[in-house]
């Protein structure tokens, strides 16, 4: 039998060297086939051959064929406002809770320098806080005026070009500050179990004193308690939210939210705030931003005028976790008022932000 002529004329192509035909045959006659169950009759070996052959000849032509057309798909819809709130009240209620609830908050204001035109973050105020879940453990704050600092890459460019001044001369209210580059020492504070059970006591007085004469009693912080209360209440926590911003739209609102975010709650309560954020009119997502810490992050906005501009409020959460990462105000149009005056659309006007935020038990440091 001619195998090799039979294996050539059935594949038509050139026939392989004598040495791997040399080595197929070897294999092919070193021991017989193990018996299938079912035979085919008149199957033989070389009948295995040629069916081997077939199979490779098949094999070959489908996989030298045409490549498969491209299959076309439709490019996802972003997340609506909405959307990314609930999630983010999804994620909020199964976050642990731990021993103290931390937060490292940095807050500042844009300034417009007319000497060299560029934008500097100043009256940065830095909070580093420990709140202690239980009434045995301390809190600890710290807090100080960080330096000032050149916003973006292009003021930082133009600060250089100006000679890299470290003091400067702003317009804040309607009169001129000193800003500096150098920050201040921290301060520090750790509060006892019993310095925390006499500081409860004294605001227990005040509560019960304003009470009885409300007239000249600022309006008075919620209690733990009263702020746990507000998660199965969602009426009551608009309104406290509501209340709280002022008339200053759903920018003030997203804004006290974050205010709110920010002082220790359970899971469930900051899942309350999402979700009552989800069900308010006039915010939107506006989609990726970077903030000025260089941070990644989702805005969820809201747009807003007044007589020194157009800006966006916005909530600031990480992508994929949906934490909250800081609030800001963006200026969109204006400088119409002379603390705006020389600042570019895209300037973030105010911020707060978040380096640090969530239940922790990892003791202060």
């Amino acid at each position: 039998m001619d195998d090799e002529r039979m294996i050539r004329s059935l594949l038509q192509e050139a026939p392989p060297s004598a040495e791997v035909v040399a080595e197929g045959r070897r294999r092919l006659y070193a021991a017989p086939p193990r018996r299938s169950r079912w035979r085919v009759p008149g199957l033989g070996v070389a009948g295995l051959g040629l069916a081997a052959a077939a199979t490779a000849a098949v094999l070959a032509v489908t996989t030298s064929g045409s490549p498969p057309a491209p299959v076309r798909t439709t490019p996802a819809r972003p997340m609506s406002a909405r959307q990314v709130l609930l999630a983010a009240a999804e994620k909020a209620a199964s976050e642990p809770v731990g021993r103290y609830w931390h937060t490292h908050v940095i807050s500042g204001q844009a300034y417009h320098v007319a000497k060299g035109d560029y934008v500097i973050d100043g009256a940065r105020h830095e909070i580093d806080q420990w709140t202690a879940r239980s009434a045995e453990d301390d809190d600890v704050f710290r807090s100080r005026f960080a330096g000032a600092v050149p916003q973006t890459a292009a003021d930082r460019a133009a600060w250089r070009r100006a000679g890299s001044p470290k003091v400067w001369r702003v317009l804040s209210n309607g009169q001129y500050i000193r800003q500096t580059a150098t920050p201040e020492p921290w301060d520090l504070v750790r509060m006892t179990p019993a310095e925390k059970r006499g500081y409860e006591k004294l605001v227990a007085r005040v509560r019960k004193q304003c009470a009885g004469h409300p007239q000249g009693c600022p309006q008075q912080e919620l209690t733990q308690a009263q702020r746990e209360a507000l998660a199965d209440d969602p009426a009551a926590l608009r309104q406290r939210l509501l209340t709280t911003s002022g008339k200053g739209g759903p920018g003030n609102v997203l804004t006290q939210a974050g205010d709110f975010l920010a002082q220790p709650g359970s899971p469930k309560l900051d899942a309350a705030v999402f979700r009552v954020l989800a069900d308010t009119p006039g915010i939107r997502n506006a989609g990726s931003v970077t903030d000025v810490r260089g941070r990644a992050a989702i805005a969820l906005t809201a747009r807003s005028s007044d007589s020194t501009g157009t800006f966006d409020t916005q909530l600031l959460l990480q992508p994929g976790t949906y934490r909250v990462l800081g609030t800001q105000t963006v200026l969109v149009a204006g400088g119409r008022g002379p603390e705006t005056t020389g600042m570019r659309p895209g300037t973030v006007y105010t911020e707060q932000l978040f380096l640090e935020m969530g239940w922790t038990d990892s003791a202060p440091r």
